[in-house]
């Protein structure tokens, strides 16, 4: 446990970190005009009710994801759109089951009752709202923030001696995963709330899962998709309770990871960020974690660039800003290569990274 005055430290800290991402050294045009550009066609598909994937599901994902980019660009419109459906549809609030409120289901469609909850998808939505009301004044908006991170709170457990956030909560067998996966952590953003409401329990959890994925770091320097605490039962080894299937780490993965850790972690995001940088330009979207060495040869999504730049400018690396940069801004300028089946999404992660090198003026 945390002692008093160590707990005030951090609270402090955080604080002081708290007013977002630091600004990029530089705002090249191109990343501007490409922002504006994705901006504009994802508004139009907002504004005119287009939140469906081609499957017929609106994921939480997308939404969440558009939430905190309309936040911090400090578009209103687009932002109140996807507020009232977030909340008219994504976040439980029922009267006769207390104990779901606040959990985010991880996608809608209308007449379908929703199956389970997303701990991913509450970490981006909560970050939503929390920017929302930051950039708007909206007061109800910070407390719904707050009351989606204490449904994140009832997922964490504590199986076989490991800390970890179960990965979803089954809305028909009232039943939590068994697993846990490193993208349903974002400790930089639960940092944040708690160090700005005194809120000790959630800063509890920023610190673990901070602790969490710095054990999750492959010898390479990438950090391991999956805490399956069960398997030591099996191996009698919590070493490898945390792992990726066939040792196989996806770029895009640990690019995210590292970029929603990157204020409390900077070393461990820094590992992740040489590794990259030091295979570039002709980097892959996937690598052992063990040895580094090269597990598919394909290029990274491209949505994985977004995440490299953000990581970049967070860590004010500007040679690797440089090497990642280009690649962003021709990929989501090239709007023929973001694909249909998950459009929102991409575009979102897309503009997040333009964000992070052409901030709304």
């Amino acid at each position: 446990m945390n002692s008093p005055a160590r707990t005030a430290a951090i609270f402090l800290a955080l604080a002081l970190a708290s007013c977002g991402p630091a600004p990029s050294p530089w705002e090249p045009e191109d990343a501007r005009r490409t922002k504006e550009e994705l901006h504009r066609l994802a508004k139009e598909r907002v504004l005119g009710g287009e939140l469906a994937r081609a499957d017929g599901w609106v994921y939480s994902i997308d939404v969440s994801l558009l939430m905190i980019f309309s936040a911090l660009e400090g578009d209103r419109e687009l932002y109140g759109s996807l507020e009232r459906f977030a909340s008219e549809h994504l976040v439980l609030d029922l009267e006769d089951d207390p104990y779901t409120r606040g959990f985010v289901v991880w996608r809608y469609r209308e007449g379908v009752a929703p199956d389970a909850s997303g701990t991913t998808e509450a970490l981006r939505l909560a970050e939503g709202y929390w920017r929302g009301s930051l950039a708007f004044d909206r007061p109800a908006d910070r407390e719904r923030a707050l009351a989606i991170l204490e449904g994140y709170a009832r997922h964490q457990a504590e199986e076989q001696g490991i800390w970890m956030i179960r990965n979803y909560f089954n809305l028909g067998t009232r039943s939590f995963a068994t697993n846990s996966f490193l993208v349903d952590y974002a400790p930089d953003f639960v940092a944040e709330a708690a160090a700005a409401t005194g809120n000790a329990p959630l800063l509890e959890i920023a610190e673990k899962s901070y602790d969490l994925i710095e054990r999750a770091q492959s010898k390479s320097g990438l950090l391991y998709d999956i805490v399956q605490p069960e398997v030591k039962t099996l191996l009698d080894d919590d070493r490898m309770v945390v792992f990726s299937p066939n040792d196989a780490i996806q770029i895009s993965n640990a690019a995210t990871v590292a970029a929603w850790s990157v204020r409390g972690r900077p070393a461990v995001a820094r590992r992740v960020l040489d590794f990259c940088h030091q295979r570039m330009p002709e980097l892959k979207g996937t690598y052992y974690g063990r040895t580094g060495e090269i597990a598919r040869d394909k290029r990274p999504g491209i949505e994985a660039w977004a995440s490299l730049v953000r990581l970049a400018v967070a860590l004010e690396n500007d040679d690797a800003l440089e090497a990642f940069y280009p690649f962003l801004v021709s990929n989501a300028g090239r709007k023929w290569r973001i694909p249909d089946d998950a459009w929102l999404y991409v575009v979102a992660e897309l503009l997040l990274g333009l964000q992070a090198v052409a901030p709304a003026r």
